[in-house]
């Protein structure tokens, strides 16, 4: 493939150069590896990182006193999205340590990135994970954890987004329709159009069981900061990074979309995730368009 060919990198549509993942992936890892504090440090995320961010995240392990002062500058330089991202990954960190306890033991990530959860959450020791990304994405994180060995049962399922379906491939990979599942589509669906958001939903639907939870992330319209100014420059920084925002929802749009086979139990923005996790991080107004959407399967209907 042409270094500068456009591809998919999880679903999001980007520039692919040189086979390197998704710039907005990057940017998740770097929050998670710098943290607002030592306890939300992940340990994982550095080795994710190209060489320069990770010296930049790292940097708090040898500044001794002065590291919270230097997180704060990095927080403050982000515009909240250091924040944004930790409160984010803390709040779906709950909902799945959560269905874990209620009896899931298969974890399915779309659009996996350069998620670690399956390195870092104890309470998946005992569940197998399934991890759909492209191949590139897959190829790039799975030598850059090399020689380390994950306490939970990982299967990376390489899928083009654009082209192929990922259902059959999951079950050829093991998953077990029958069994509960939780699934997490994390800071995707705003990249693409709403059609392949629906289509995405209906394969998952086909598979997950009753019982089954569903964390999603979503953009809602009108939520952009600083007036005109914020509508008009926002989408286009995206674009000429070449992750455009592709779509919207309303929370109102989203349960009828999954309606009947799910129920919504819960669903909030950043102000709502620090007050879930307690958490020390701050939301941002620049980002409170983005909502965490979790779901619960209903019982099957008859030859569904």
């Amino acid at each position: 493939m042409d270094a500068t060919a456009a591809t998919r990198v999880g679903g999001v549509g980007l520039k692919m150069r040189d086979g390197l993942p998704s710039g907005t992936s990057f940017l998740v890892a770097f929050a998670r590896g710098l943290g607002v504090d030592e306890r939300l440090v992940d340990p994982l995320a550095s080795s994710l990182l190209p060489r320069w961010m990770a010296r930049v995240a790292t940097m708090p392990a040898i500044l001794g006193p002065a590291a919270p002062a230097y997180r704060r500058a990095i927080r403050t330089a982000t515009f909240g999205l250091v924040d944004h991202n930790v409160l984010r990954t803390e709040a779906i960190d709950a909902h799945v340590t959560q269905a874990l306890r209620s009896g899931a033991r298969q974890l399915v990530i779309l659009g996996a990135g350069m998620d670690a959860r399956a390195w870092r959450l104890d309470a998946l020791q005992n569940a197998t994970v399934f991890e759909i990304d492209h191949r590139a994405t897959q190829q790039y994180k799975r030598d850059h954890v090399a020689g380390k060995t994950p306490p939970a049962d990982i299967r990376y399922i390489p899928v083009d987004f654009e082209k192929e379906r990922f259902i059959e491939r999951l079950q050829t990979a093991g998953f077990r329709p029958t069994d509960r599942s939780i699934w997490i589509w994390e800071g995707v669906t705003m990249y693409l159009p709403l059609a392949a958001v629906h289509e995405t939903l209906g394969q998952l639907t086909r598979l997950a069981s009753e019982g089954s939870h569903l964390a999603m992330t979503y953009r809602v319209p009108g939520h952009l900061p600083f007036g005109a100014v914020g509508r008009a420059a926002i989408p286009a920084l995206f674009a000429a990074a070449g992750e455009p925002l592709k779509s919207t929802l309303e929370p109102s749009e989203l349960a009828s979309a999954l309606a009947p086979e799910w129920d919504v139990t819960y669903d909030d923005d950043a102000r709502g995730w620090r007050a879930l996790t307690a958490s020390t991080a701050d939301p941002s107004r620049a980002f409170l368009s983005e909502r965490l959407a979790v779901l619960k399967r209903r019982r099957r209907k008859e030859g569904a």
